[in-house]
């Protein structure tokens, strides 16, 4: 089993999510593989912005006009170029993600405030409309693919903004449901769920922590980080111009560099693979053949 990671900036638009989707497809025939993806571009800025919005009590309905056009025409670009897609489950999605927010604004304003419970179920709806997307786009390709509810499988503890995920209770979920076979298992990364069945986000850098974690769960052969850049590298590379890319790191390095600002790491997301040893790498969707580096010093 290979867990892959896709973050926004993989997923912005027909193009990309489309490399995003071969990716995978094409790994998918080697060995089994789990999927994690965060929400299209800057989605999660903007319903950030609808919260804000909300609570200075100023007008929202064309904030989120500006989302479901986004979305809509997301699908149609990739549809033009993949004709065979199937769109119901993926329009049901934004219907029923818009409907709520449209719910949880109004309670906003008449509260006054923002709940926390309420801020993750808000700043979360765009992974969920990044899984069904994947999920059709892949089966368009021939490639049979299912969902994966973090909220029944991953279990988290502390407030609904900053969770952190219990492994050793989030693997008996697992090996109490097993995932199927022959399929490829898609899931939005930054949630999860708490001891109440509540939704939780996992905070800065949620969805690569979701990755980990999931490789953790399932002890996986591998994690990979797919993203905008080739790698790691010694310095800033906006800095420095003789910055130099890492072929690998140790788990310890690896960690002492996400401390000193490096901001393609961080902390949480190397911890539950360090744990069980699983080898990471971050590989540039853009470039797929040449950029990664390797976490496996502890092997």
């Amino acid at each position: 089993m290979r867990v892959l990671k896709f973050g926004g900036s993989s997923l912005a638009d027909a193009d990309r999510f489309l490399r995003a989707a071969d990716i995978i497809a094409n790994n998918a025939q080697q060995e089994e593989l789990a999927v994690v993806l965060s929400a299209p571009g800057k989605t999660t800025n903007k319903l950030v912005a609808v919260i804000e919005t909300a609570l200075k009590n100023n007008e929202v309905e064309l904030q989120i006009s500006e989302l479901e056009t986004s979305f809509n025409q997301l699908f149609s670009d990739i549809a033009a170029l993949l004709p065979n897609i199937e769109r119901t489950d993926f329009d049901n999605q934004v219907k029923t993600s818009l409907f709520q927010l449209h719910q949880f604004v109004h309670g906003i304003r008449l509260l006054g405030t923002c709940p926390d419970h309420v801020n993750a179920r808000i700043i979360s709806k765009g992974e969920r409309i990044s899984i069904q997307l994947m999920k059709a786009v892949l089966q368009a390709k021939g490639q049979a693919a299912e969902l994966i509810d973090p909220v029944k499988y991953l279990f988290a503890q502390g407030d609904h903004l900053e969770a952190m995920v219990d492994v050793e209770v989030s693997t008996q979920n697992f090996q109490a449901n097993p995932l199927a076979e022959g399929v490829v298992h898609i899931m939005p990364g930054f949630t999860a769920g708490n001891a109440k069945g509540e939704l939780v986000t996992l905070g800065r850098n949620g969805s690569d922590y979701s990755a980990a974690v999931l490789a953790a769960c399932l002890r996986a052969d591998c994690c990979e980080i797919w993203t905008d850049v080739d790698g790691v590298y010694n310095c800033d590379p906006r800095l420095v111009d003789d910055a130099r890319l890492l072929k690998s790191l140790s788990y310890q390095e690896a960690m002492e560099l996400s401390y000193f600002g490096a901001s393609v790491l961080h902390p949480k997301t190397i911890a539950p693979i360090a744990q069980f040893h699983i080898p990471c790498l971050i590989k540039n969707s853009f470039n797929p053949q040449r950029g990664y580096f390797d976490w496996s010093g502890y092997r």
